[in-house]
Formats: C-alpha cells, sequence, structure tokens
C-alpha cells in the first residue's frame, strides 16, 4: 500500500469524498491523483505527484473562497513515509524523519491514530520518545510526529502543526 496522503469523511460517503477530491485536485493541477477505500468505513488513502502540504494551502483558500465545494472532505493529513506497522520500524522511521524536518528545536508532540490493528499507542510512544531531544507540549506543539496506522501499514509524517487540515475546525476559525 502506497500513498502519500489519507482523507477521511462521513461514514458511507467515502466514493462522494473521491468524487470530491478528484475535482479538488483536477482545480488544483493535479491530474494524476489516485485515491481509494480502506476497509475502514471513512477513510481514504491516495497518492498525489504534487506535495500533499501544498494541496492544504489550497484547501484553505477553497474554503473560504467556495466553501459549498468542499462538503464530504472532513479531515486531510500529508502522509510522508509509510512502512509496515512494527513498533521498531515505527520508531526507525520516525526519528529518521524528525532529524531530516525538524529544523528549530521547538515543542513536539507524538500523536498516534491506530485503525485495524493490536499495537498500543503507548508502546509506540515509549519507544520514540526516550530518542527525542525537543521540549514536549501536547496543547500547543510547533512539530506533529506522526503516526497513522491502518493495520499492517503505517503512515508517518513529521510536520508542523499547521500541515493538518480538518474542515470543521477552519470553518469555526473563519466565523
Amino acid at each position: 500500500m502506497i500513498f502519500n496522503f489519507l482523507a477521511t469523511t462521513y461514514r458511507y460517503k467515502e466514493e462522494d469524498l473521491m468524487d470530491e477530491l478528484g475535482g479538488l485536485f483536477y482545480d488544483f493541477g493535479e491530474t494524476t491523483v489516485e485515491v481509494s477505500e480502506t476497509n475502514i468505513s471513512g477513510l481514504i488513502v491516495g497518492k498525489s505527484s504534487k506535495d500533499p502540504e501544498l494541496f492544504i494551502s489550497y484547501l484553505r483558500e477553497k474554503l473560504k473562497d467556495s466553501p459549498w465545494e468542499i462538503r464530504n472532505l472532513l479531515r486531510f493529513v500529508p502522509i510522508q513515509r509509510v512502512v509496515l506497522s512494527e513498533v521498531e520500524e515505527i520508531r526507525d522511521c520516525l526519528l529518521n524523519l524528525a532529524k531530516q524536518k525538524i529544523i528549530d528545536k521547538g515543542p513536539v508532540k507524538i500523536q498516534v491514530e491506530k485503525r485495524h490493528t493490536k499495537l498500543s499507542k503507548k508502546d509506540i510512544i515509549d519507544s520514540v520518545g526516550p530518542h527525542l531531544n525537543y521540549p514536549v507540549n501536547l496543547t500547543n506543539p510547533t512539530w506533529i510526529l506522526l503516526v497513522e496506522i491502518i493495520g499492517k501499514y503505517s503512515g508517518i509524517s513529521v510536520i508542523s502543526s499547521d500541515m493538518m487540515f480538518s474542515s470543521m475546525t477552519e470553518k469555526r476559525v473563519s466565523e
């Protein structure tokens, strides 16, 4: 499973979201995006040749200018690497990405979203935490060390806190 973003929607609205994302990516200038359903209700994964982090800026502008065009998209999350859902693989990938991406020593938060797995959030956080030399701030981090577990695969990202798009949050902020 190869993907560089995931998106969430309401249950049973996956096909509507896939159509919506196809149109949004097309307007963004991306004609080769691939989106597919997962076996998890409300969750879509996809692969874009363009940077998903740039797409988030586009989504924010679109929500301001044409909010009616974003009806089914709830969350959009960029994924930088995909690994097998094993604690050691997740830890190694997350630590390598943190070294590459975190330029300032701003506070971090490890966020684990798990679906269809028996892995424990605590085990993942306990395997990564001792190796980090950054301050921790769970309420207002500069960086999010994100693990999105989807069955036997995990999407990993080290992103600034403004690089996760939530249409509900964005709509509240703009009002």
